[in-house]
């Protein structure tokens, strides 16, 4: 009898699929035929090691509480964004096996994955007729604690995503006029780069590429990518590629970059925007500017009631993307 894993891929996401492109199965099925796979990429029930942060959940829904922000499973570090609120298999946390947590450390914890459906049907909702506040019918996992302890911070090593793309952190360093990024005990060759200007040494910044290994033990490289800054002072009057996310509130529009909150001129006037873009994870381009500097436009950013950014990004332009990176979205407020 063969075995074939179902995918459960626990993301917001504007698409709707067409209804003859569904696979009904029966639910005894998935007790016989079928395992079903999670955010973790094993099957759910399976126990696994995981290493992450933890942070809070949304205010609103199922997934409010405890969160952890996954950045190993089973010893193999990530970088995709996965968030997945936690309970403990007994009791509270801090009693026996597990630990305290708090929001913004990081943990070592035994695991399993597993899940339930949640919310009311629209057609069920419609024909009861009762005003409730609910939310759509869905799939929503979880992950059980069995066993825990706090660690330290993860910190990002090419070592750690060898012959896979990853956001790789660290500072801007020329050594015999090649571009380097370096970090505690690797640097990262970025050749095809271009050399470091003379303003740019020591610098935090950061590029996405395919890792490789050099033959110096400690020494690593990627080809033909484009580094950037990692701090938006550094990147001032420049033009820009910034990933973030969307945020709106009462047809007001501005863009969160790590923790900080950004206007954007004529944000919601920009070709294909839609109100479905609030909290959508995006690529803005245009030139970084200071509001305080001369050519910028005031009006509408004294008009904002909700944005008290120090930068606009004048003359943009936006694509959608599938996800953030953990490292883009570490530094983010709720």
């Amino acid at each position: 009898m063969y075995k074939i894993s179902i995918c459960f891929l626990l993301l917001i996401s504007n698409i709707v699929y067409p209804q003859d492109t569904i696979k009904p199965i029966s639910i005894t099925d998935t007790q016989k035929r079928f395992e079903i796979v999670g955010e973790l990429g094993v099957k759910l029930g399976a126990t696994v090691t995981v290493e992450g942060k933890i942070i809070e959940g949304p205010y609103k829904g199922y997934e409010g509480g405890p969160n952890l922000l996954i950045q190993t499973i089973n010893d193999f570090s990530n970088q995709k964004l996965i968030e997945i609120p936690i309970r403990p298999y007994w009791g509270n946390f801090g009693e026996g096996s597990l630990p305290e947590i708090k929001t913004g450390k990081t943990y070592r914890f035994r695991v399993y994955e597993t899940g339930k459906y949640v919310g009311i049907p629209h057609e069920a909702y419609k024909e009861a007729n009762v005003l409730i506040q609910t939310s759509g019918f869905y799939f929503k996992n979880e992950l059980v604690v069995i066993s825990g302890e706090i660690i330290e911070g993860i910190s990002i090593n090419p070592s750690d995503f060898l012959d896979r793309e990853a956001l790789i952190l660290g500072v801007a360093k020329n050594i015999n006029n090649i571009p380097h990024i370096i970090g505690q005990n690797w640097k990262l060759e970025l050749i095809g780069g271009q050399k470091w200007k003379k303003d740019d040494l020591g610098k935090q910044v950061e590029v996405y590429g395919l890792v490789k290994k050099s033959e110096n033990k400690i020494s690593y490289y990627v080809e033909n990518t484009e580094p950037r800054f990692r701090h938006l002072e550094d990147m001032l009057n420049d033009t820009v590629k910034l990933r973030g996310q969307a945020r709106s509130t009462n047809g007001q529009w501005w863009f969160h970059y790590r923790g900080t909150d950004l206007f954007v001129e004529n944000m919601n006037q920009m070709p294909g925007w839609t109100t479905s873009n609030h909290f959508r994870p995006i690529e803005i381009s245009g030139i970084l500017k200071s509001i305080d500097a001369k050519d910028v436009d005031k009006g509408e950013i004294e008009s904002h009631l909700y944005c008290n950014g120090d930068y606009v990004i004048v003359n943009p332009s936006w694509i959608p993307i599938d996800r953030l990176l953990i490292p883009e979205i570490e530094e983010m407020s709720d």
